[in-house]
C-alpha cells in the first residue's frame, strides 16, 4: 500500500532534516520516494544540498525531492477563483495589483500547497510520500479547515449556484458587476473535492502517519502535547514522536533536559518515541542523510505504521463529558488526577502523565473518576 508520513512541528525543532533523512533511507531500502515540503522556511533544498524546484525533481535512485512554491501552486489550484475575485474586486475600483494580492484568500496558500500532496497520490507515482509540513499551528489549521467549512460547502455553495442560475440573465441586464459563472463554481467544487480527498487520506491510519517532531525544551514540549491532542481529537493518526538533539550524557544539559525527556516517554506512552542523540555536526547532503535515517530507524522500515489505537477519547453524554485515556499497566488503585489551567496532571506512584486539555474541556470541572481496565475515564461537568 502506498504510503504518506507527514513530519511537524514547531519551527526550528529539525523535522525538515529528519523527513528528508526518512525519505533518502527509505530509498536506500529500495521504496520510491518523494520528499516533498510545504513549509514557507523552504529549507528541504539547504538540507539536501541541491537546488529544488515547485515539481518533483530527481536526486538519486529511488529519491525525487520538491519544494513548493506558493505562487506557482496558486495559479494552480486557485487560478480560476482567483480571476474571479480580481475581476470583482477591480469592478469595485481597487487598483489592479492590489486586487492580485487580495484575490487570494487568507489560507489558500497553505491549501494550495497541500494539495500537491494529494495530486502525487492520485497520480501513484510513489510508494511513499514524505511531507516536510509547516509549523504545527499553520498544519492544525489547515487540517482543521475541511470540518470548519462542511456545511457552508455542502448547504450553502448548491443552493447559491441554483439561485445564480436564476437571477444571472436578469442581473446582466441592470448592472456590470461580474458575477460567477458556472465554470467558477466547477472550479470551487473541484478544490474543495480535493481538499476532502487529502482530509480522508490523511485520516485513514492504514495510508496516512503524522509523525511529531520535538525538542527535550519546555516551550517545545508543550507546543507538541497541545499538536498531539488536537490531532488526535481530528482524527489524525499520530503514529510516532521524534525527540531529536537528546543531550548525551557526558553533556552540561544532560541532568537539565533530563526531566523533559523523562516526561515526554511518559506523557506520549504508548505512542512510540524515537529518541535522537544531539549531533555534533550538521546533516547536510545526501550521504550524510542515509546516515542520518540509519541511525534514527535502525532495522526500523520507516514506512511501516508504528501505532494506530486511539490513546484518548472525548464522549458526550447526558449533558456531561467524558475522557477516556489508555494508559499502560495501570494499577487497580485509583491515581491521583490533578488539574492545572489546562494541563490534566495523572500521577501513579512514581508514573507522572501529562494530558493538554481541548478547549471543550477547559471551562468544565471534574467530576469524578473510575478504571475499566487499561482505561482511566474521567467525568467532567458544567
Amino acid at each position: 500500500m502506498r504510503r504518506i508520513i507527514l513530519f511537524t512541528g514547531k519551527g526550528g525543532v529539525g523535522k525538515t532534516t529528519i523527513s528528508a533523512a526518512t525519505a533518502a533511507f527509505l530509498s536506500e531500502l529500495g521504496k520510491k520516494v518523494l520528499v516533498v515540503s510545504v513549509d514557507p522556511a523552504h529549507s528541504l533544498s539547504d538540507v539536501l544540498e541541491r537546488e529544488l524546484s515547485p515539481e518533483p525533481l530527481k536526486i538519486d535512485k529511488n529519491l525525487y525531492a520538491q519544494e513548493i512554491d506558493v505562487y506557482f501552486s496558486v495559479e494552480k489550484f486557485w487560478g480560476k477563483l482567483k480571476d474571479y475575485l480580481k475581476s470583482l474586486l477591480r469592478w469595485q475600483g481597487v487598483d489592479n495589483i492590489v486586487a492580485d494580492e487580495l484575490a487570494i484568500l487568507p489560507g489558500m496558500e497553505e491549501v494550495c500547497a497541500f494539495l500537491w500532496i494529494n495530486k502525487h497520490y492520485e497520480e501513484g507515482e510513489y510508494e511513499v510520500i514524505v511531507v516536510d509540513s509547516a509549523p504545527t499551528g499553520e498544519t492544525l489549521r489547515f487540517l482543521s479547515l475541511p470540518d470548519a467549512a462542511s456545511w457552508w460547502i455542502t448547504k450553502i455553495l448548491p443552493l447559491q449556484r441554483k439561485v445564480m442560475r436564476f437571477i444571472r440573465p436578469a442581473a446582466k441586464m441592470v448592472s456590470d458587476m461580474p458575477l460567477p459563472e458556472e465554470e467558477t463554481y466547477d472550479a470551487l467544487e473541484d478544490l474543495f473535492r480535493q481538499v476532502y480527498n487529502l482530509y480522508h487520506l490523511l485520516q485513514n491510519p492504514e495510508i496516512s502517519s503524522i509523525r511529531l517532531v520535538t525538542n527535550p525544551e519546555k516551550m517545545v514540549l508543550r507546543e507538541t502535547e497541545k499538536a498531539y491532542t488536537y490531532l488526535h481529537l481530528f482524527g489524525f493518526n499520530v503514529d510516532a514522536l521524534f525527540l531529536n538533539r537528546v543531550p548525551k550524557e557526558d553533556s552540561p544539559f544532560y541532568e537539565y533536559q533530563r526531566t523533559y525527556v523523562e516526561r515526554i516517554l511518559k506523557t506520549f506512552e504508548p505512542t512510540p518515541v524515537f529518541l535522537i542523540p544531539h549531533f555534533e555536526r550538521e546533516i547536510l547532503g545526501l550521504e550524510n542523510l542515509k546516515e542520518f535515517g540509519r541511525a534514527i530507524y535502525r532495522e526500523k522500515d520507516p514506512s511501516l505504521v508504528f501505532y494506530k489505537d486511539k490513546p484518548f477519547e472525548i464522549l458526550e453524554r447526558d449533558g456531561k463529558c467524558y475522557l477516556r485515556l489508555y494508559l499502560k499497566d495501570i494499577p487497580e488503585e485509583m491515581p491521583d488526577i490533578v488539574r492545572k489551567e489546562d494541563d490534566l496532571i495523572i500521577k501513579i506512584r512514581n508514573f507522572k502523565k501529562h494530558f493538554f486539555l481541548p478547549r471543550s474541556l477547559i471551562n468544565k470541572v471534574i467530576e469524578g473518576a473510575k478504571i475499566k481496565g487499561q482505561i482511566l475515564e474521567i467525568v467532567f461537568s458544567s
